[in-house]
């Protein structure tokens, strides 16, 4: 039945599931299979997208465009002189639209993974339609923008993007039926009025696979991450350069960054003293043995940080700036420790090192509120509630 068929647009294959928003495409349309057959269509950037299979039966069928990066180079040129966000540009592509078109009709609902797929069902009718938004990225491009030391030209087209992308996100959330995001943080950013369409959905994580064990010896500082983000790679950068000096004037710490990064960057970090790479790994839980804590120095993002439910999940005593605690319900000096400058930071971590007390009270709080708050159960839990309070009659308007 139509009614009974939910059709999944995303901007990139969602398998392997590694990185947070393969994450979150995986988990959400795991909750939605539980009472709907779900058809992908997605956009695929690379011959390794366009070869690969998912590893389990969770899509009845998967239809793949294909986008090269050369044309959404062009088309994101062809924006710069217009007030049209880049995030919608570089992912523009008329077979895609067509595609669209075509299996809509046979779908009773549609769920766009982001503003990127969102802009191609903005007007479109006959099925309820949901915008997985997730985050506000003009609020991570806000403060990305505003940061002293970031590397990169992105710093500069992100300034560029931001007040494009603010303004849009904030328009388009009125036409679709519902509006999913991961914090009240980006809810309270981008909904000024009306926010009667906006479901906050927050991410879970998986204890089973997150092994817990208390960290009782060693003297490794983790990062988890994927450093092919700007704001995970200014995150380590800032640590290194600000806050690590000062940890090993007092103790023999190493820090070690775990997680897919490219090779460049890696060979870079892997030439400074006492920091350590991994690179991407089959098991996060043996990467981070020897861990005494983890941080997450992030200055810019929003929604929510997986890498501190990850952090807390594995039993490792968490020092996180203040940004990678929006969005989870963590009481600092129970859960997890807040730092407020390089200093606070070194001080907090110094103390752990010294603190073995200290270190299981926070691995034991910080196990329990992922157990009980954030399991993907309850997510798939408040999936189910969101897609259940779409009244089969409710039709965005335009």
């Amino acid at each position: 039945m139509k009614s009974n068929r939910t059709l999944v647009l995303t901007s990139r294959f969602p398998f392997p599931v590694i990185g947070g928003d393969r994450l979150r495409v995986y988990h959400v349309c795991k909750a939605l299979a539980q009472e709907s057959r779900l058809t992908l269509l997605t956009i695929c950037q690379s011959q390794e997208e366009m070869d690969g299979q998912q590893p389990e039966p969770l899509f009845d069928a998967i239809h793949k465009v294909y986008l090269p990066k050369w044309k959404s180079y062009w088309n994101t040129l062809m924006a710069l002189p217009t007030s049209r966000p880049f995030q919608l540009a570089y992912y523009e592509s008329a077979e895609y639209r067509e595609r669209v078109e075509a299996l809509l009709p046979t779908h009773g609902q549609v769920w766009a993974h982001l503003i990127r797929t969102g802009q191609y069902i903005e007007n479109a009718t006959g099925a309820r339609r949901i915008l997985e938004m997730t985050d506000a990225v003009s609020l991570n491009y806000e403060r990305f923008s505003k940061l002293t030391g970031a590397r990169g030209p992105r710093r500069y087209i992100y300034g560029l993007e931001q007040q494009r992308l603010k303004q849009y996100e904030q328009t388009v959330i009125s036409q679709f039926d519902s509006t999913w995001l991961i914090s009240d943080v980006d809810k309270e950013y981008l909904t000024e009025a009306d926010s009667s369409r906006v479901e906050v959905i927050p991410n879970g994580v998986d204890t089973h696979q997150l092994r817990f064990r208390l960290p009782e010896e060693g003297n490794v500082i983790a990062f988890i991450g994927n450093l092919v983000s700007a704001q995970n790679m200014d995150a380590c950068h800032y640590f290194i350069h600000e806050v690590l000096p000062l940890v090993r004037q007092r103790v023999d710490a190493v820090f070690r960054i775990v997680g897919n990064i490219p090779e460049g960057a890696a060979a870079s970090f892997r030439r400074l003293e006492g920091v350590e790479v991994t690179g991407r790994v089959e098991s996060v839980a043996d990467a981070v043995d020897g861990a005494i804590c983890a941080v997450c120095p992030v200055r810019a993002g929003a929604g929510m940080q997986n890498k501190v439910l990850e952090y807390l999940a594995l039993g490792l005593p968490c020092v996180t700036s203040p940004i990678g605690l929006e969005g989870i319900a963590a009481k600092p000096g129970r859960d997890l420790l807040v730092y407020h400058s390089p200093k606070h930071a070194a001080d907090q971590i110094v103390r752990l090192f010294h603190d073995i007390g200290l270190r299981r009270s926070l691995a034991f709080a910080g196990r329990r509120l992922v157990a009980t708050e954030y399991s993907w159960e309850r997510m798939y839990a408040s999936v189910r509630a969101a897609v259940q309070g779409l009244s089969p009659e409710l039709r965005a308007s335009a």
